[in-house]
């Protein structure tokens, strides 16, 4: 399946201010923007993300859609990696453990994670392939059920580009 990266609504705005805007009022969001164009959230309560390989997140975002639980996912810079944000979740480190040999990794409480702003956008850095809702975060617990049970069937590699 392919995945297209999609263009932020109009409504999202043309900069940083006006996007972290959006992001808190239209997604419900607790976005935060630093050093005056960089856009963040901090993960926590009740906001999670889970970080895969962007061969196995190409897999998971049409997966979760057709399962009508879609997670707005975030394409790191060079397009390696993939972030999908979800509902709160508390993984066990053992389950955690057997993640990291697939390249999938659980945010833990207080990190940042950058959102796309539309300078990032336009150098080709952070990017949505699914823009964020306010009603489209998964429970992080089946979104792992999810990209664990699609990762046996793609390469662990994390030199694939979206």
């Amino acid at each position: 399946m392919s995945v297209q990266v999609v263009a932020p609504p109009a409504a999202a705005g043309d900069s940083a201010w006006l996007r972290c805007e959006y992001y808190r009022v239209v997604c419900g969001l607790p976005a935060q923007l630093v050093n005056g164009n960089r856009i963040v959230l901090r993960l926590g309560g009740l906001l999670g993300g889970v970080t895969m390989p962007a061969a196995l997140g190409r897999k998971v975002a049409p997966s979760l859609r057709v399962r009508a639980m879609p997670a707005p996912a975030i394409v790191h810079p060079g397009g390696e990696r993939w972030t999908f944000l979800s509902g709160p979740g508390s993984a066990a480190l053992e389950h955690v453990a057997a993640l990291v040999p697939m390249g999938i990794s659980v945010i833990g409480d207080n990190a940042l994670v950058v959102l796309p702003s539309p300078e990032t956008e336009t150098l080709g850095l952070w990017r949505w392939i699914d823009w964020p809702t306010r009603a489209d975060l998964p429970a992080q617990a089946p979104l792992l059920a999810t990209t664990c049970a699609l990762a046996a069937s793609v390469p662990h590699t994390r030199q694939e580009k979206p």
